[in-house]
């Protein structure tokens, strides 16, 4: 059994073996009748499962020799837990007719023409409950109309993302989120939460705040890839494809996805756990031509899928949009509040997930390997920062800049020769780089980042 999880031909195991070498930290053969405890990775770190704290019976394993790889437990079907459950009831009334017999507009259909309607043409809701109620006399009995808006809300909620509205300090000091919701000052500066009202201003439904930003929550979306037949059983690709030694078709292929999964054994056993991608840039909404506004957006991408997949426009997630006007430079890891939360919580503990493609339930987990973006956001999500003569996060101490005689600038000019081979003419040469100057010292170390 390759890795204790797939039946293969003795040979190939032989192979795998020799290839790529022994499970590492696989010190208990708790797979193999041991006596152990042995953790239930799908229903979470911290949860045993109940026939693993004691050795199988030798009837346990007569049954499981004989049935070999086509016998297994773990792949037993489940019924949807309720978040799941709740979304394909709501796919569901796609294909309910609006009345027996009605063959152009389903349920679904319908709700959501005539709450294209409310919006576009700005109709109060008490318009709308009787528009409905029109409606529903004038249609055949047994019709599956909503009765009012409540209604109406109620059914199509499921199906819609959820996006939070976050208030914040204007000057980007903090966010009302959390233990400071309630809060109607900057804790920092002192800056009013809300904008000052006019006398006339009376009509106006609660108070307006200053800057506000938005975040759409990570794990909805998430569960959503295993909730769909179309992407479900893609999110194991990464664990299922065939690998070519020494070629990288996939980051799943890199040393960095190998070398975490070394040092996180529990974490990479469970092939449904995903691997995300963040990656941020500023950019003005308003062109060159209009109002100087520059807006952060956060986009967090899962690379368990393929690579024909993975960098879509659909697979990449939205996860906060930081305001304008101005650039958050090293504050915005304020911004980044709600969705690191939510990352702890996916890493430390999961979340309950159902995968239509196995029918099962699974606690699902994340991780976030790596952040992608130019060198000067990268000081934003690092905190490394990139000027002055320790920009460089490579070299750090092993520098070589310099300042120029007549200005205060920052040169790493000739800083490139000390990675060539120690045998290379170009370290000996005085006359093509810096005058009457050769290299002798080594590249600086290269950090694992671990």
């Amino acid at each position: 059994m390759c890795k204790n999880r797939k039946f293969l031909e003795t040979e190939n195991v032989k192979l795998h073996l020799v290839q790529k070498g022994f499970v590492p930290d696989y010190y208990e053969w708790r797979f193999h009748g041991e006596t152990t405890t042995r953790r239930n990775y799908e229903q979470g770190e911290g949860h045993t499962s109940t026939y693993a704290t004691e050795s199988p019976s030798p009837y346990h394993t007569m049954v499981m020799d004989a049935g070999g790889p086509d016998l297994d437990f773990d792949t037993m079907e489940e019924s949807p837990n309720p978040i799941a459950k709740k979304l394909y009831e709501m796919l569901q009334a796609a294909d309910q007719a609006l009345w027996p017999g009605c063959e152009k507009h389903s349920q679904l259909s319908a709700v959501a023409r005539l709450l294209n309607i409310k919006s576009e043409y700005h109709l109060p809701e008490r318009c709308y409950d009787s528009l409905l109620e029109f409606m529903k006399e004038a249609l055949p009995q047994r019709n599956t109309l909503p009765e009012n808006f409540y209604d109406t809300k109620k059914m199509v909620e499921g199906l819609g993302l959820p996006v939070e509205k976050i208030d914040c300090c204007e000057r980007g000091c903090m966010i009302y989120w959390g233990v400071d919701s309630a809060l109607k000052c900057c804790k920092l500066c002192g800056h009013p939460r809300y904008k000052s009202r006019r006398r006339e201003s009376t009509k106006h439904k609660g108070d307006v705040p200053y800057k506000r930003m938005y975040y759409f929550p990570l794990i909805p979306r998430l569960q959503r890839l295993y909730a769909s037949k179309a992407t479900a059983k893609d999110m194991r690709w990464h664990d299922d494809h065939d690998k070519e030694n020494g070629v990288m078709h996939h980051p799943s292929d890199s040393k960095a996805w190998f070398h975490f999964d070394q040092m996180h054994p529990s974490f990479s056993a469970e092939s449904r756990n995903v691997r995300l991608g963040l990656c941020t840039n500023g950019f003005q909404p308003f062109g060159q031509s209009g109002k100087q506004y520059s807006c952060w957006p956060i986009i967090v991408t899962p690379y368990n899928l393929p690579p024909g997949m993975c960098m879509k426009e659909p697979y990449m997630f939205l996860s906060v949009i930081v305001p304008g006007p101005n650039n958050p430079k090293h504050k915005i890891d304020v911004f980044l509040q709600p969705l690191i939360a939510k990352l702890k919580h996916l890493w430390e503990v999961g979340v309950e997930t159902y995968d239509v493609s196995q029918k099962q339930n699974f606690q699902m987990r994340a991780s976030l390997l790596w952040t992608i973006s130019d060198f000067l956001a990268y000081s934003m999500l690092s905190g490394w920062r990139t000027a002055g003569k320790l920009a460089c996060p490579h070299c750090m101490e092993y520098l070589d800049a310099f300042s120029l005689p007549n200005g205060p600038k920052t040169s790493w000019f000739d800083n490139h020769r000390k990675f060539l081979p120690h045998n290379h003419p170009f370290r000996r040469n005085k006359n093509c780089f810096i005058k009457n100057k050769t290299i002798s010292s080594q590249s600086p170390p290269t950090r694992s980042g671990a």
